[in-house]
């Protein structure tokens, strides 16, 4: 019986069909070596070697490892050698120095792993240099602002939890670090923030530092900033001093210290403090309470809900002393041929001051001096304005104004014997009535 080639190639084909099955089931039990090169071995309890005083320093170089397996067929096409990992234990070490560490392998889940045997290598550690830790808890931590809060609102100031940064490392390592800095972006905000920030460290030349060996006790530090749609701002009056009344003088309050603006920010920043008014502190003589309107500045809104402001002022030591002048002076004026006589023989006069120094004048410290800048060029009897001088320049005032009759005149020409006993006429000087 003749079989077509079309029929033949059909036998072929399951032929080889069935000795490729057969190849795979007589070798199924079979094993191969497997490798995987440049594990990286990953460290657990960093924390228990830093307590006792000791780091790593191998720095940015990872220690690897090369594992060979052994291992049937049939595992080899579902092993996933990316997820072989290498595991070493740094709670055994006690000591600085160059350490043989033992790893651990961990395979991928759902292997069998009653079926794979390490090939190499037999003895299954790594070397590892230890080193004294050198520790700093004293890093100040910056924060930088990228932004700005929205229209209306104000930024508080910003607070870092931890407010310092404990790092170490290396002492060389640890010692360059100036100040480690977070950046927070406030742009927009409406609304009090509360993130955490990773942070970077930078050197004494503001430069950032990269060094996988510098440890700190904290990746992130949690920065928050207040965002307030309002700001108080301080209610403040104004005094006026004089001679002998100063403000240390009163005991006064204000029963409305501050009130709450809202508006733009940048607007109440440069607000700062809102002028009830002012008071001079002569008038006042015993104690008084006077009333303020706040003012608002357009565009701003009180959310105080208080409109006026009271100031009580009480004087504390500040009084009067009457007092009998009856030595004048007289200044402001270019004598020449011409010399000045004061007609005012006594003047009454109210000092004012605190009332421990006004005790202390005599009164032959008390002078009354005439100004006769106004009347420099003339001849006559004129009133002209005064004021007092106190022998010793005491802190003390008057009450009102005086004003003193002088009269300006030119003399006879003396004789000779006269002359040589008329005193000099000068610019400023001593006259009696």
């Amino acid at each position: 019986m003749q079989i077509s080639n079309g029929r033949k190639a059909l036998y072929i084909t399951v032929s080889v069909l069935i000795s490729v099955v057969f190849w795979f089931y007589v070798n199924s039990g079979a094993t191969v070596d497997f490798s995987i090169n440049n594990i990286p071995v990953e460290f657990l309890n960093e924390s228990a070697l830093a307590n006792k005083g000791l780091m790593l320093l191998n720095g940015e170089e990872t220690p690897t490892v090369d594992l060979s397996f052994t291992m049937p067929r049939s595992m080899v096409y579902n092993f996933r050698s990316e997820r072989v990992r290498a595991i070493a234990d740094l709670g055994s070490i006690n000591s600085t120095g160059t350490q043989s560490l033992s790893y651990s392998i961990i395979y991928p889940p759902n292997t069998n792993r009653g079926q794979i045997s390490v090939a190499s290598p037999s003895v299954q550690t790594v070397s590892v240099r230890v080193g004294e830790l050198f520790r700093r808890n004293d890093v100040e931590i910056r924060c930088k602002l990228v932004g700005n809060v929205a229209d209306g609102y104000v930024a508080g100031s910003v607070q870092l939890l931890p407010k310092m940064l404990e790092i170490w490392g290396q002492q060389s390592d640890v010692m360059q670090v100036n100040f480690a800095q977070v950046t927070l972006n406030i742009q927009n905000a409406r609304s009090t923030i509360v993130e955490l920030v990773e942070f970077e460290l930078y050197d004494y030349n503001d430069q950032l530092i990269e060094n996988n060996g510098i440890h700190a006790a904290s990746s992130t530090i949690q920065v928050t900033m207040p965002v307030i749609s309002a700001t108080d701002i301080p209610l403040v009056v104004r005094f006026q001093e004089e001679p002998g009344v100063r403000v240390d003088s009163f005991e006064y309050s204000l029963d409305t210290m501050a009130v709450t603006l809202s508006g733009d920010a940048s607007q109440i920043a440069q607000l700062g403090e809102i002028v009830l008014g002012e008071v001079r502190l002569s008038d006042i003589t015993d104690e008084q309470t006077i009333v303020y309107d706040i003012p608002i500045p357009d565009g701003l809104t009180n959310l105080s809900g208080v409109s006026t402001a009271t100031l009580t002022i009480k004087n504390r030591d500040v009084g009067t002393r009457e007092l009998t002048v009856s030595q004048f002076d007289y200044e402001n004026f270019v004598s020449g041929d011409r010399m000045v006589e004061v007609v005012t023989s006594s003047l009454d006069v109210t000092l004012r001051g605190v009332r421990e120094t006004l005790d202390e004048i005599k009164p032959e410290q008390v002078r009354a001096v005439a100004d006769l800048s106004g009347v420099i060029d003339a001849s006559g009897t004129y009133t002209v304005p005064a004021f007092i001088r106190v022998e010793g320049n005491p802190d003390v005032g008057t009450v009102q104004n005086y004003q003193l009759t002088v009269r300006i005149y030119t003399p006879e020409t003396p004789t000779e014997e006269e002359a040589e006993t008329q005193p000099d006429t000068e610019t400023e000087g001593t006259a009696t009535p």
